[in-house]
């Protein structure tokens, strides 16, 4: 019984961790290094700011950061990471116009 509660909480504890929303997301960095991001605003009226001097697609809204990568939305508390999946994306980074992204 022992070894039995013992297989449940180790399995438990590597789905745990293995979920997205509770480990960080290793990413190309969207920001190589000495770049600086030239932060721009993005067409409309939400806020939203884009680096357009980046390859990739990088945003900053609300003193977050924001990386848009492989379909996914990740988020950031600096401009290089570390990257967390967005489960839930703001409203303001859906209605960016589709011309800003490079990726999309």
């Amino acid at each position: 019984m022992w070894r039995f509660l013992k297989l449940v909480l180790v399995l438990l504890l590597i789905t745990a961790l293995a979920s997205p929303g509770w480990c960080q997301v290793v990413l190309p960095p969207p920001v190589p290094p000495n770049v600086v991001p030239l932060w721009t605003p993005a067409p409309g009226p939400h806020r939203v700011v884009h680096a357009p001097n980046i390859a990739g697609d990088l945003f900053r809204y609300r003193g977050k950061y924001y990386y848009y990568y492989g379909g996914q939305w990740y988020k950031g508390p600096t401009a290089t990471g570390p990257w967390h999946l967005v489960r839930k994306v703001p409203l303001a980074l859906v209605k960016i116009h589709p011309s800003v992204f490079k990726t999309r």
